[in-house]
């Protein structure tokens, strides 16, 4: 889910601030981890949760049943207070919002790298240490790969950090190639 509606960011915000002021905010970033995991996995039950034919006391059934024993109370509370609401269905996008709160509140760097090939520890530590050496990106406490093979993109690497990119990849160097002979001005005159 790349959801990141008001609603969410207010939820999980203050979210945060709950787990803040009872020193509950590390167990409570697992949880949301979980369930964001349940939610980008699982299709059908994004659609049950979203489906307005389903009575909500349902909805709220299932998801006491889901997670129960696999998440803290406090996240079972905000859960149950969430489909009273009848926002259940904005759970998974709330989950992504507190994620991305926490990583900013640690602040924890996440670098999306794309690659053909799985990365080898050198070039993970070479990754880091470029990122590492900007001046935008030197205050963060610690840097997280999110690591993504892409045979598709024949080699180099495609590196997003936030809303910057930089694509390094051959896939992307032989189209660029390919525009540039396409619009050759060269004319043969005879």
């Amino acid at each position: 889910m790349q959801g990141n509606t008001v609603l969410a960011v207010r939820y999980a915000q203050s979210l945060a601030s709950l787990a803040q002021e009872r020193g509950t905010l590390d167990a409570l970033y697992e949880d949301m981890q979980k369930i964001s995991s349940v939610f980008a996995s699982e299709a059908e039950f994004r659609a049950f949760l979203r489906s307005p034919v389903i009575n909500a006391l349902t909805k709220q059934a299932l998801l006491e049943k889901v997670f129960a024993g696999k998440v803290s109370e406090i996240t079972i509370a905000f859960i149950k207070k969430l489909a009273d609401a009848r926002r259940e269905k904005f759970l998974g996008d709330i989950a992504d919002a507190f994620i991305r709160h926490y990583k900013q509140l640690k602040g924890i760097l996440t670098v999306h790298v794309t690659s053909a090939v799985q990365l080898d520890d050198v070039l993970r530590a070479k990754i880091i240490s470029v990122v590492k050496s900007n001046p935008e990106y030197s205050k963060a406490s610690s840097i997280e790969l999110d690591e993504k093979v892409d045979k598709n993109i024949i080699g180099g690497l495609i590196i997003r950090i936030g809303d910057k990119q930089i694509d390094a990849s051959f896939a992307t160097r032989i189209k660029e190639y390919r525009r540039a002979f396409e619009d050759n001005p060269y004319v043969v005159e005879y």
